[in-house]
């Protein structure tokens, strides 16, 4: 009888799940959530296995099971010219804004007073935290304090009117998806 297999905790959410080559076969490659994670974990966000382990609450053996079954497949439709699906965990997501309200989100921009980071499972708002912002207070610089953050609560989308190119580009290397939108309303926030 097969063991049980454990939740396993999956943060990244991918904006894009459907990659096809041009003049590439018809057949399919898909990746599973957790396999998903594992490559978002070490590859994008550079953890070591023993810590990417640890974030999915899995064992060091089978966090190197998943990532080299994750990677087995990633070779496969590249060097076989094959479409790529990228399962996505229902689990839920993680946004993150700069706002000068807790109560009322316009003119989102870094430098704004309160970072604001709502978690949404099942199309509701599971938790709210807010911040005080290091760019605001501290005068720190959006692409060095920001990510940081983020990435210690898990934020899979940035929403944002303006933006740097180093800010922007510090995100986007963390496989945090920007969303440029002057202000947001809580029903947006759970449907993105």
């Amino acid at each position: 009888m097969p063991r049980h297999k454990n939740e396993r905790i999956i943060s990244f959410k991918p904006r894009i799940t459907d990659f096809s080559p041009i003049g590439g076969s018809s057949e399919k490659v898909s990746l599973l959530p957790e396999e998903v994670e594992a490559i978002y974990l070490m590859d994008l966000l550079g953890l070591y296995q023993e810590d990417a382990a640890f974030k999915m609450e899995v064992s060091r053996p089978t966090f190197a099971r998943i990532i080299k079954s994750a990677r087995q497949k990633l070779a496969m439709a590249v060097l076989n010219g094959q479409n790529l699906h990228l399962q996505s965990s229902e689990s839920g997501y993680v946004v993150a804004f700069c706002s000068n309200s807790k109560e009322i989100y316009e003119n989102l921009e870094p430098q704004n007073q309160y970072i604001c980071i709502f978690e949404i499972k099942n199309k509701e708002i599971v938790n709210k935290t807010f911040l005080q912002n290091p760019v605001n207070t501290q005068k720190a610089k959006p692409a060095i304090a920001l990510p940081e953050i983020f990435i210690k609560y898990g934020v899979n989308f940035y929403i944002t009117s303006t933006i740097g190119e180093g800010f922007k580009n510090s995100l986007i290397s963390k496989g945090i998806t920007i969303v440029k939108k002057d202000s947001i309303t809580l029903y947006e926030v759970v449907t993105l």
